[in-house]
Parts: C-alpha cells; sequence; structure tokens
C-alpha cells in the first residue's frame, strides 16, 4: 500500500477545482470579449468620415461595454469557480471523514467495552491503512482479554485445590474429627509449599512479562553449564533413566547464568517428570552464531497439535501433561521469557510417544569463531 496517496489526491482534488475554474473564466471572458469586440468594431464603422470629439464618445461608450462585459464574465466565471469548488469539498469531504467517523465510532465501542467490534477499511490508502491497524489492535486487545480471563480462571484453579486440602485437614484437626499426627501435619505444610511456590512463579512470571527481571550478563560456557545440570538432574530421575549431557567443547555466550541455569532445570525438570523409561539427553552444540541447547526425552511424548503451547502458562493443566504430574505449568513461560530477554528464542518439537524435544538458542558471545 502507498504512502502519501491522500496527499496526491487532495492536490489532484484542489488542481481540478482550479481548472475548471480558470476555463470557466477563460470561457466565458473570451465569449464577452468577442461580443463587446463585435459591438466595438460596429460602432466606430459608422462614423469614420464623422466629428473627432463624437468618435472618441463612441470609442469610449463602446469600451466601457467591453469593461462591463469582462467584469460580469469574471463575477460569473468566479460564482461558477465558487459552486464548482464547493460541490468538490463537500464530495471530498465526505470521502475522507466517513471513514474517520467509523473509526472515531469504533474507539467509543472498544471504549464501552465492545471488543469484538471491527471496522470497515475504506477510503484513502493513509485511511485504510489506520481503519487495519484499528483493527489489529482491537484482535490484540481481545486476545489479552481472553488471555487475562484465562490467567484467573487457571490461577483459581491451581490454588483451590491445596487451599481446600490444607483447610480441610486444618479444619479436621482443630475441630478433633482428625487426629493431629506428624503425618497429617506434613500433609498440610506440602499444601502450604505447593502454594508459596506456585504464587512466588507468579511473582517472577509477572515481572518476566513487565521486562523488569534482573540480569548480570557475562561469558558462560553454555557446555560446562549442561554438563553441570545433567549432574543435578540425575539425583531426581526415574531408576533406569539415564540423563547425560551431549557436548562438543567450548561454547561460550554472553548471559546470565543463574537465569540460563532456571532455565535448563525446567527443561530438564519437564522431562523427567513425563520420562519413566529411556533416557534424558542434553546437548549443545554452535552454529551460524547460535548456540543451541536441547533436551530430549524418550516419554509420552506431546500431541502434534498442543507442541506450540507447551511455553504458555499453565500449559500442564491440558490433556497432554496430566495435572498429576505436579508443576503448575509457569515453568516454561518463565523461561521463555528469559531465553527472549537474551536475544533468543525457544522451540519444541516431539513425536507422540517417542520423544519430545525442547530447548533454546541464543546469540554466541562476540568475538566467537563462527562454526
Amino acid at each position: 500500500m502507498r504512502r502519501g496517496q491522500l496527499g496526491w489526491q487532495v492536490f489532484i482534488a484542489v488542481l481540478a477545482v482550479a481548472l475548471a475554474a480558470v476555463l470557466a473564466v477563460g470561457v466565458l471572458t473570451r465569449v464577452a470579449f468577442s461580443s463587446a469586440f463585435s459591438a466595438y468594431v460596429q460602432a466606430l464603422t459608422p462614423m469614420r468620415q464623422g466629428m473627432g470629439m463624437g468618435r472618441i464618445l463612441v470609442a469610449n461608450a463602446a469600451d466601457q461595454a467591453f469593461r462591463n462585459s469582462v467584469n460580469r464574465g469574471v463575477v460569473i466565471g468566479a460564482l461558477v469557480a465558487l459552486a464548482v469548488a464547493g460541490i468538490a469539498a463537500v464530495i471530498l469531504s465526505r470521502y475522507l471523514t466517513r471513514p474517520l467517523l467509523r473509526l472515531e465510532e469504533g474507539a467509543l465501542e472498544l471504549a464501552s467495552g465492545d471488543l469484538s467490534h471491527r471496522v470497515d477499511v475504506q477510503g484513502p490508502a493513509e485511511v485504510a491503512a489506520l481503519g487495519e491497524a484499528f483493527n489489529s489492535m482491537a484482535d490484540s486487545l481481545q486476545e489479552s482479554e481472553q488471555l487475562r480471563k484465562r490467567l484467573v480462571a487457571d490461577v483459581a484453579h491451581e490454588l483451590r485445590n491445596p487451599i481446600a486440602a490444607a483447610r480441610a485437614q486444618a479444619e479436621g484437626m482443630a475441630e478433633g474429627v482428625l487426629p493431629c499426627e506428624p503425618a497429617r501435619l506434613e500433609s498440610v505444610v506440602e499444601d502450604l509449599e505447593h502454594l508459596s511456590r506456585l504464587v512466588d512463579d507468579l511473582q517472577e512470571l509477572a515481572a518476566a512479562e513487565a521486562g523488569t527481571l534482573q540480569y548480570a550478563m557475562q561469558p558462560l560456557d553454555l557446555s560446562a553449564l549442561a554438563q553441570r545440570e545433567a549432574e543435578r538432574a540425575r539425583a531426581f530421575a526415574h531408576e533406569g533413566v539415564d540423563v547425560r549431557a551431549e557436548t562438543t567443547g567450548e561454547v561460550l555466550v554472553e548471559a546470565d547464568e543463574q537465569r540460563l541455569s532456571q532455565v535448563v532445570r525446567n527443561l530438564f525438570s519437564n522431562a523427567l517428570r513425563h520420562t519413566a523409561t529411556g533416557s534424558v539427553v542434553v546437548s549443545v552444540n554452535a552454529e551460524l552464531g547460535w548456540a543451541e541447547l536441547r533436551v530430549t526425552d524418550t516419554g509420552e511424548g506431546i500431541p502434534a497439535e498442543d507442541v506450540e503451547h507447551v511455553f504458555e502458562r499453565f500449559y500442564r493443566a491440558d490433556t497432554a501433561r496430566a495435572a498429576d504430574t505436579g508443576g503448575a505449568g509457569l515453568g516454561l513461560a518463565i523461561s521463555r521469557r528469559i531465553v527472549e530477554d537474551h536475544g533468543g528464542e525457544v522451540f519444541a518439537r516431539s513425536e507422540r510417544g517417542k520423544s519430545t524435544t525442547v530447548g533454546f538458542r541464543v546469540p554466541l558471545a562476540a568475538g566467537t569463531a563462527r562454526q
């Protein structure tokens, strides 16, 4: 869509009005001049042999008639030009203001809470582009509102079970219905810890999405980080699950070590949670200016239609990740924001019933040899 089209339309419209006015004045002036000139010649012809004073008087009268005719022609031409300009101005004004008025009405509809309202894209290129931008904004607002409602529902869902369990046990012990024994108290403590972790995750997610997370950027060997996290993850793996790291040497990136460790731990946590047998492998490589870390498991996999949603908030509440596997489904959402803050991107691939690969890529540190 070419920009500046509106300016050209206004220019052409004004030029057309001016041209019409000039043509109108010119035509009328020429007609008036011809008539006046003919009258002037006819008035002088009979008096060629007459008195000089009489000839002068006749010439003056003819000249005055000519001037009056020209004046009348100019006035009439100006009136015609004014009428043409007025008609053109009305048409142009309606052409330009009608879509703008629709945009104003649409903005008021959005302000009143009707986020489904859209405007017809009409008018010159600039006005049409404004209409498209308005509809895009309305789409974004509607999507944000849907996400907000979903977030509220998901948070309520996550809070309901541990609160209900802790309250039931606490009330039972307080009323003497349930014995106050260490095992029951430990269950209450576990519910409270779950709530505490959920609140911490929500707070961190809010900070991440607001862009207020703090980073201490420094050169970091991503291969060494993967080795350390693989060693740590072995302690949490199911019996018989092989956890290992496959690296090809030093891979330097400019990153916050604590934050990237948090991302890798989240990837391991999700992989181990859904891998009862087989292996969980973290691999690191560098290529074309990017460092890539992948965690591949041999778990149950993710349905193809759900792969693109694994980095969304509360994803584990979906059918592809059963609620009884633990976690609030916020870790990967936080991880995505951390990786994006490092100038990178996340990715996920899965083959249902066979394996899942989730990882990220970030830029190599400045000065690192491109591979």
